[in-house]
């Protein structure tokens, strides 16, 4: 896991969000820990995406590198998010990294795929984890079979994906 953060400059906010995370994982120590500046961590999404698995790291620090990893993939409208509250005494938030996509409403362009990758993600959050992963391969499906919006080079619309979606599940 990867503390990404600004302490260096946001001293005395994101000090206190370091220090915690690291006092966590050090609950952890079959999982390795380590500590990336934001800078540093938007390098290496691009060149070494490898380096990462689980991103730990403040909502605003994690909307920019959402934003980076959908440039990576060719479409923001790909990726599904979760602001995760692992003790379940606060509510989960699940939404498409691209949030509601204003500029495109009512268009019937957007991609719903991120929406659908939401929607696994919290079905996981709640433990159902065979629902989450038949929507997955539904996502599996239909990209593979080459229905893909604009910004992938397609000419699919949200309805269209959303039907082959469907079908797929």
């Amino acid at each position: 896991m990867t503390n990404v953060t600004k302490s260096n400059t946001m001293i005395h906010t994101l000090t206190l969000w370091d220090n915690t995370i690291a006092e966590v994982a050090a609950n952890y120590p079959d999982a390795e820990y380590r500590k990336m500046y934001i800078d540093t961590a938007s390098a290496n999404f691009v060149l070494h995406p490898e380096y990462f698995d689980v991103v730990l790291t403040t909502n605003m620090l994690g909307d920019i590198l959402s934003d980076l990893g959908g440039a990576i993939t060719g479409s923001l409208g790909l990726g599904g998010s979760g602001n995760v509250n692992p003790e379940r005494t606060f509510p989960s938030m699940f939404e498409p990294i691209h949030g509601s996509a204003p500029d495109i409403m009512g268009q019937n362009k957007a991609n719903p795929i991120g929406q659908f990758w939401s929607a696994a993600l919290l079905l996981e959050h709640l433990g159902e984890m065979e629902a989450a992963a038949d929507i997955m391969k539904a996502i599996n499906t239909v990209t593979a079979s080459g229905t893909l919006t604009a910004e992938l080079g397609g000419t699919a619309s949200t309805t269209d994906i959303t039907a082959a979606a469907l079908a797929a599940l």
